[in-house]
């Protein structure tokens, strides 16, 4: 068994998950104006319409995980990948566009818990957390290789930047030739099943409002540029993919971080999301909208991966599968919901701009950040006396 070609395996399927809704968002612009009778909140749904679907397939991959090999699963989940991604480019209608995105999150949905079990499945450790971390870096390099080719596809034409999605052809060989298959999971006679911890719903819940925030990037971004006046579609495009890329060099990294911030990393990752938003809502210039974005994509970079790997250490391991079903169904309800509520809210403080969103997102996570840290100084603090007195 080769680990690296394992490994090799498991990364390419990363690359296709996290942000395969919002990989045409450099097209938004350009959708809406092919569909002029569209709300705005209606072309929002092409990216966050996946999502809603994502959510239950997630649980029916875990389901299916005892019945038949992860490896059969992953082949499946590529199969509605494609044919949902790329056919939304010859979609005749906003109605049908709209089920082509709901077809690729049902391949998502196969995919998600699939590509972080098979973590735990071949490494432990330390070995684990820095797969885990490569696996984010794969996930963001995904977002760097489809945002990248959709902005500069946008300027042929909205169809074309569909087309992106076909790379999870190449993903197929590279999973029917190097992922092994394994029998399909079963429990143990006489085992029975504990209910999971109530920590994984915590740390699915941190998710959601986590992915909330980060996904009004990718999913306002272009609207935004256009609105302000400040770029193109490919523009956008760039911008966006920064996020990922910076996020990409958090996953590579990310040992590295953990271990010299320890327990104030995520504090600070916050903090450093927040400084984004704040950058990219109060400024007008491209500099600063990439700098702010770089800022956003370098701290959910960070965040994500410990999220996942403290899931995997919370539950044992014929449970881990159940556990990332859970977690990444509600990182997808927060995508889902993030132009809903954020919009929701500009409405209701009579601010519909887009760049209240982000003044309001990074307002809210720098309390929230700053919040932590004094929880953490505090518990700190509290152990290092109590080691002292005793």
């Amino acid at each position: 068994m080769n680990k690296h070609l394992i490994k090799a395996a498991i990364l390419s399927i990363s690359i296709l998950t996290v942000m395969a809704g919002a990989a045409v968002s450099p097209a938004l612009a350009d959708i809406q104006a092919a569909f002029p009778n569209s709300s705005e909140t209606t072309i929002k749904l092409i990216l966050t319409l996946p999502s809603l679907f994502i959510i239950p397939f997630t649980f029916i991959s875990s389901y299916l995980t005892k019945k038949i090999a992860k490896k059969t699963i992953v082949l499946i989940g590529i199969s509605f990948y494609v044919a949902g991604g790329a056919g939304g480019g010859l979609a005749a209608s906003i109605e049908w566009l709209l089920v082509c995105r709901a077809v690729l999150g049902i391949g998502v949905g196969f995919l998600m818990p699939i590509s972080t079990s098979l973590v735990s499945d071949f490494f432990d450790g330390r070995e684990r957390t820095a797969v885990m971390g490569q696996v984010s870096a794969s996930n963001n390099l995904g977002g760097i290789i489809l945002f990248l080719s959709s902005g500069m596809l946008a300027a042929i034409s909205w169809r074309v930047t569909f087309s992106v999605y076909l790379v999870a052809l190449v993903v197929a060989l590279i999973v029917v030739w190097f992922l092994p298959k394994r029998s399909p999971e079963t429990i143990p006679i006489g085992t029975s099943l504990s209910p999971l911890p109530k920590k994984v719903y915590l740390l699915g819940g941190g998710l959601f409002f986590l992915i909330l925030a980060f996904y009004s990037i990718p999913a306002n971004m272009a609207l935004f540029i256009h609105e302000e006046g400040i770029g193109s579609s490919q523009m956008a495009g760039i911008i966006i993919a920064i996020a990922t890329a910076t996020g990409l060099v958090a996953g590579i990294v990310l040992n590295k971080v953990n271990q010299l911030l320890n327990a104030y990393v995520i504090p600070i990752q916050l903090f450093l999301m927040a400084a984004g938003f704040l950058l990219v809502g109060f400024s007008s210039h491209l500099a600063f909208l990439a700098a702010g974005v770089a800022c956003m994509g370098f701290g959910f970079g960070i965040i994500m991966p410990i999220v996942f790997d403290r899931v995997t250490r919370e539950v044992p391991r014929i449970q881990v599968v159940q556990a990332m079903a859970l977690v990444t169904s509600l990182l997808f309800l927060g995508q889902f919901a993030s132009p809903i509520i954020l919009d929701g809210i500009g409405m209701i403080a009579n601010q519909p701009s887009i760049r209240f969103i982000y003044q309001f997102v990074g307002t809210a996570m720098l309390i929230v950040s700053l919040a932590y840290l004094f929880i953490v100084y505090r518990v700190k603090n509290h152990s290092y006396l109590k080691e002292e007195g005793s």
